[in-house]
């Protein structure tokens, strides 16, 4: 007698066949779809990515980094002047040319006695220090400071810098308010043209900073 069943479940499993392959098919086709989208992430150096990829600005900020050598300098000037007086707080900077270039920075202690302080030409070593005995009525004023002086000469250094630091000292704007007064220079010679930038000392608002004329120097 014909075994019909076995017909039957021989005909069912070719039916399922083509079922099968094109699944297979699909599946390939799937897979290499996946393949060809992860190639474009990882795409070689010979490769064109067809991923877009994230764009990054290349400005450069405002930073110590983006500063003149100079402007450089003498901040850290000032931080190693304020690192050879007890707790102290520079108030004062102006660059001296003549001779061997050095920094001078006055420097107040925690305990109030006022230092004056020379620093090498990169602003890494101390090169002389004593104690001044006459007391200085700037000094007395950096309590009420919220800006300190390294941070006025930043605030100077993003408007020029590409300038020379001369110098950063306090002084009073026309409304008798306390301020940074920081001059940058061009170069080294008695002739050469300068900026001031004016900086409060308490909000740290730039009140002035314009470009000098070329006009010799006080």
């Amino acid at each position: 007698m014909p075994n019909f069943r076995s017909r039957s479940l021989s005909f069912s499993a070719l039916r399922c066949v083509p079922v099968g392959v094109a699944t297979l098919l699909f599946g390939i086709g799937l897979l290499s779809a996946c393949r060809a989208s992860d190639s474009s992430l990882y795409a070689g150096p010979d490769e064109a990515s067809v991923t877009p990829s994230r764009s990054f600005s290349t400005e450069v900020s405002a930073s110590p980094t983006g500063l003149s050598s100079s402007l450089r300098n003498g901040l850290t000037a000032l931080d190693t002047a304020e690192e050879a007086v007890p707790r102290g707080t520079a108030y004062h900077l102006v660059r001296d040319d003549e001779g061997t270039p050095e920094w001078e920075i006055k420097v107040r202690s925690k305990s109030g006695s006022e230092w004056s302080v020379s620093v090498s030409d990169d602003g890494t070593k101390v090169t002389g220090e004593h104690e001044d005995k006459k007391p200085d009525d700037n000094a007395d004023k950096l309590g009420s400071f919220r800006v300190t002086i390294q941070e006025a000469v930043r605030k100077a250094g993003t408007r020029h810098p590409e300038q020379r630091l001369h110098s950063a000292v306090t002084s009073k704007n026309t409304k008798g308010e306390d301020i940074w007064k920081v001059t940058v220079t061009e170069g080294t010679t008695a002739e050469a043209p300068r900026a001031q930038t004016l900086i409060n000392a308490k909000t740290g608002k730039v009140t002035r900073g314009e470009a000098g004329e070329a006009t010799p120097r006080a």
